[in-house]
């Protein structure tokens, strides 16, 4: 199983959402302590943020049709079960966990990396599809719309409770190529998760590359810093096919 993107294939790229284009503003952690400060409940941003990632990394989403199976009730379960984890003391966890529902569906609690719309351009201007990929659910498409630096750069949106399926599995990226109109092979898959984004395409028969942002990837696959360098290795392959790629 080859790891290196095959560029002269590339027709579509797939982006994953969150940590890739876009991040939440302001941060999970301060979202978290604000919304048990609001029941009287006084906590450290940081032990909520070693929560939240603990909670986060330990997740996993088991359903009838297998562990990577989901739809919008399975994640609003999960959430609700992620939020009670990491705010065990608020007296209200219901209340809790609609408030941050409500608030992570909202585009001004997101803002886009600032490499993320030049990134975009460029693949645009290549010649290239874009979608994003992204293990949210269908609040992603009000977020989206309302940030529409993104959204009038993004031809394709495809969500993991829409589909059935969560990143890694196979058929969310059946369901990427099936949306993007190209065989897996001409799709690259960019994202910050090795798991999910890179090797999980890999193994679906897509192209990838890991967005490692201000650290040195210990992995064999590519990777890259920015978005925009992910062009930038475009280039300098084309130049290898004399300008054919």
């Amino acid at each position: 199983m080859s790891t290196q993107p095959k560029w002269d294939l590339v027709e579509g790229i797939v982006l994953d959402a969150v940590g890739t284009l876009i991040k939440p503003t302001p941060s999970v952690a301060d979202a978290y302590t604000e919304a048990a400060d609001r029941q009287g409940v006084i906590l450290d941003r940081d032990d909520v943020r070693r929560r939240f990632q603990k909670t986060f990394r330990d997740d996993a989403i088991r359903a009838d049709r297998g562990i990577y199976s989901t739809d919008e009730t399975i994640e609003q379960r999960r959430w609700r079960e992620i939020v009670a984890q990491v705010l065990p003391e608020v007296p209200d966890p219901q209340r809790a966990f609609d408030e941050l529902w409500d608030h992570f569906g909202r585009p001004e609690s997101w803002r886009c990396f600032p490499d993320a719309v030049p990134a975009l351009r460029a693949i645009h201007e290549a010649g290239m599809e874009v979608c994003i990929g992204s293990n949210f659910d269908a609040r992603l498409r009000r977020v989206v719309a309302g940030l529409p630096e993104l959204a009038e750069l993004v031809d394709v949106l495809v969500v993991s409770s829409e589909v059935g399926y969560r990143k890694p599995h196979q058929a969310f990226f059946e369901a990427v190529s099936e949306r993007l109109d190209l065989p897996p092979e001409r799709i690259l898959s960019v994202g910050d998760d090795l798991e999910n984004d890179v090797l999980g395409a890999i193994r679906a028969g897509l192209s990838a590359v890991h967005l490692d942002r201000g650290r040195e990837a210990g992995n064999d696959v590519t990777h890259v810093s920015t978005l925009t360098k992910v062009v930038e290795l475009r280039a300098a392959e084309a130049l290898k096919f004399g300008g054919r790629v």
